[in-house]
Parts: C-alpha cells; structure tokens; sequence
C-alpha cells in the first residue's frame, strides 16, 4: 500500500471560449459555492477535449492516408522516358463498347 497519492499530470492550456459560455460557466460557478459545491469543470472539458481529439486524429489519420495513396499514384505513374499515358494495359469492357449500328430496313 502507498503512502503517496498518484495524481495524473497537467498542463494548464488557455482557450478562447464565447462571451456566453464564459459568463454562464462563472454564474454556474458562483450557484455552486452557495450551496457549498464545486463545479467538475476541468473533467467535462477533459471529455469533450478527448472525443473531439478522437474525432481529429482519425480524420487526419483519414487525409494522411490520401495523400500517401496519392503520392504513390504519382510517383508509380509517368517517369521521364515513358509517356505519360503508358501504363498498364487495361482490357476494354464488351459493356462500354458502343453497339453495332443495327441494318435499317425490312
């Protein structure tokens, strides 16, 4: 058993929050004192920070990947002795094929 308590580690971060936000928060902080409480501020914006990062990480992850695809279409694609429509051979598809101009007549 421990005689030290773990604690995690913080950084304090500053953010920009709206006027009305703000101010709510500082009247819901003040309605928690009277009746002897203390508002979990730093938990819920723990929370919201955390799904929002989830979200962020995964689109960048998400773009990051495309562009990497990208890259290698890119550098696969044309060197400078090939044209650059040379690539690999591709067979056409009989659906794509225009149809045969059928007779007119009886």
């Amino acid at each position: 058993m421990s005689v030290f308590k773990e604690e995690a580690e913080f950084k304090r971060v500053i953010f920009n929050v709206r006027l009305d936000l703000a101010e709510r928060l500082e009247a819901a902080k003040e309605g928690a004192r009277e009746i002897g409480r203390k508002l979990d501020v730093d938990g819920a914006v723990n929370e919201a920070i955390e799904k929002f990062l989830k979200k962020a990480e995964k689109k960048i992850a998400e773009m990051l990947e495309k562009r990497e695809e990208f890259r290698q279409v890119r550098i696969s694609g044309a060197g400078e002795d090939e044209d650059p429509g040379d690539g690999p051979d591709l067979q056409d598809d009989p659906a794509d094929a225009p149809a045969p101009d059928k007779p007119k007549g009886k």
